[in-house]
């Protein structure tokens, strides 16, 4: 059994220090995730389905929702998809918000205190009413673990390593052995998820969510760790945030940015 570290912070400067610790004690490279409301579980959105809850039968849905997506997204698309993959599928998928086997992170921590912290208040009308969470994780650790049954140095995958081929999403899914989640680089085909540093764990046959399969398997206890943000904090964080220059135009390069800051700084 693992034990899972929380650390529970009141301002910008208890995050940072949290951050530095963990990256002094284990110096490589780690991810964030920032969730709006602290006791909700790392689950990616195909396996929140609310009534398919067998592995099999989710790949399936999945193979269904990749080729609807292939069918129907070309008159929408400005770029040739001619010889796209279905992994790039799949990461265009989950960008526009698509069910998938993905879980967003991201390599920057304040990125992903931003979400966490925008995301709730816009879940509440502009108010912090729950707790908000920021994982910390540690994708090599991680993928050392999940892959221990190989000879395998413990580095994040790219999608055409060999290590990624059992989460291939292709008609014959099979996941031989490795079932539980591992990290993965995604291809950069927004400038959303550049802007964002994106990355993602991808999920296998196992349906637990992650922070339940680390604590029954045993990963070393720095692999994964959560901070939590009291409610009543969360207005003096976000104001910190912004004033550190991260607003929605960092993070949404576009119209859809600008709109939502707009809106923020008058009031809305």
């Amino acid at each position: 059994m693992s034990n899972l570290s929380t650390h529970t912070i009141h301002t910008i400067q208890d995050f940072v220090s949290v951050v530095e610790a963990l990256r002094t004690a284990v110096p490589e490279p780690h991810w964030y995730r920032g969730i709006s409301k602290s006791s909700y579980q790392l689950l990616p959105s195909l396996y929140r389905h609310p009534t398919t809850r067998s592995s099999d039968e989710l790949i399936k849905l999945e193979r269904k929702l990749i080729i609807r997506f292939k069918e129907r997204s070309l008159p929408f698309l400005s770029t040739t998809v001619k010889g796209m993959s279905d992994w790039e599928y799949l990461f265009l998928m989950q960008h526009f918000g698509a069910p998938t086997r993905l879980l967003d992170w991201t390599e920057n921590p304040f990125i992903a205190l931003f979400f966490a912290l925008s995301g709730a208040m816009v879940a509440s009308g502009g108010m912090f009413v729950d707790d908000v969470a920021v994982w910390l994780f540690s994708p090599g650790k991680w993928n050392k673990k999940v892959f221990s049954y190989v000879s395998f140095k413990g580095d994040i995958l790219s999608y055409t390593d060999s290590q990624a081929k059992s989460y291939d999403p292709d008609v014959e899914k099979k996941f031989d052995p490795p079932d539980y989640p591992a990290a993965i680089f995604g291809v950069h085909n927004s400038p959303r998820i550049v802007a964002q540093r994106g990355v993602f764990t991808i999920f296998g046959s196992n349906t637990l969510p992650m922070e339940e399969i680390f604590e029954k398997e045993s990963f070393p206890d720095t692999t994964l760790q959560k901070i939590i943000i009291p409610a009543p904090e969360g207005l003096l964080l976000f104001e910190s945030l912004i004033a550190l220059g991260y607003t929605d135009t960092v993070l949404f390069p576009d119209l859809e940015g600008l709109a939502r800051e707009t809106k923020r700084f008058f009031g809305f």
